[in-house]
């Protein structure tokens, strides 16, 4: 096993090698909110005319509902919480935030402001408020927050380690459930990108996603969540590996960002090098970055394809710290600044 200063220097060497190549690129890397990489409707100038383009009801910030396809149905816990931003076009390009919570956690904690219990009477779980985060970055995209097993130290994934899992609950919730307040169906197949964010214990679930769900996935994210499930991450990365250029059209990308403290770090040492000598081999050195210093998350790295970086803050805190800046740089669409969007209601 290479030691540990063994990798940190590979991963700066690499990032200076990057650096360099980058700089000497005709096609230099961008971030995907700065890239045309799909092509987009031109913007409007009036206001939506049906709500399935944006033109509804203002609704709660979060929608909780329990379904028979949840990873967990029939715990007596809604199975997902759903956050529609305003102005949300169903017609434009719509995309997906799919939010997996970590041990002892909840959706109902992970879109309130504030801290809040996940059981009658449980402790208060800290509060990410990614409701906010992605209303914060405009982007066109629902956030669906699936529920786990609710305030316990476990991050099974139930049934979405089942074949089409995934699919089944998303076509469930979007057929049976949000139809209405979005005022027509969204379907799987359609979406334009699909987002997976794990923090903590969610790596499981968002192993069995990516690896069982049938859906497509554009992006992984991990907030402090390489605690196993390797061999699923390295292999995506391997069977698609020309798509992490980002300079390709619908890039792939994959992120972790980890604390010096959380139990991950050694986990996304070894990650990163084997993602590294995979990008090598198809000659995309550039398309990787890695940071082993303990600094706070530059945005220009996330122009990047595979992206490894040590980031501060403590553990529980990445998921409100850091949803805001992965979204907007995910290459979704962006939402149109009607002037008639309702606010939401508090």
């Amino acid at each position: 096993m290479i030691e540990r200063k063994a990798i940190a220097a590979a991963l700066a060497v690499v990032a200076v090698v990057a650096v360099a190549s980058i700089a000497s690129s005709d096609a230099p890397l961008v971030p995907r909110s700065a890239a045309a990489s799909r092509p987009t409707r031109p913007r409007r100038d009036v206001a939506p005319r049906s709500a399935c383009e944006g033109a509804r009801e203002a609704t709660p910030a979060a929608l909780f509902y329990e379904l028979r396809t949840g990873a967990f149905a029939g715990s007596a816990h809604p199975d997902v919480g759903v956050h529609i931003p305003p102005g949300f076009d169903a017609t434009r390009r719509p995309g997906l935030v799919i939010y997996f919570h970590g041990w002892e956690g909840c959706v109902a904690a992970a879109l309130s402001p504030d801290d809040a219990p996940c059981t009658p009477d449980g402790m208060p779980r800290p509060g990410a408020d990614l409701a906010s985060e992605i209303d914060a970055a405009g982007v066109n995209a629902l956030l669906v927050a699936i529920e786990l097993r609710s305030d316990m130290p476990t991050g099974e994934p139930g049934r979405l380690a089942m074949p089409a899992g995934l699919r089944d609950l998303l076509r469930e919730l979007f057929e049976e459930h949000l139809a209405a307040p979005l005022g027509c169906t969204v379907e799987v197949d359609g979406l334009d990108r699909v987002v997976l964010v794990a923090h903590s214990g969610g790596y499981q679930a968002a192993a069995s996603a990516l690896a069982m769900g049938d859906v497509a996935v554009t992006e992984v994210d991990l907030l402090d969540a390489l605690y196993g499930a390797d061999d699923v991450f390295s292999r995506w990365i391997a069977s698609q590996a020309p798509r992490f250029d980002p300079r390709v059209n619908n890039p792939l990308r994959f992120v972790d960002l980890y604390t010096c403290c959380g139990g991950t770090a050694e986990r996304s040492r070894t990650l990163a090098q084997r993602s590294i000598d995979t990008l090598a081999a198809v000659g995309l050195t550039q398309a990787f970055t890695g940071d082993d210093a303990e600094s706070p998350l530059e945005p220009s790295a996330l122009a990047h394809g595979v992206v490894f970086k040590r980031v501060t803050g403590p553990h529980g805190s990445l998921p409100r710290a850091y949803m805001r800046d992965l979204v907007l740089d995910a290459g979704f669409a962006r939402i149109e600044n009607y002037p008639s969007h309702p606010l939401r209601p508090n």
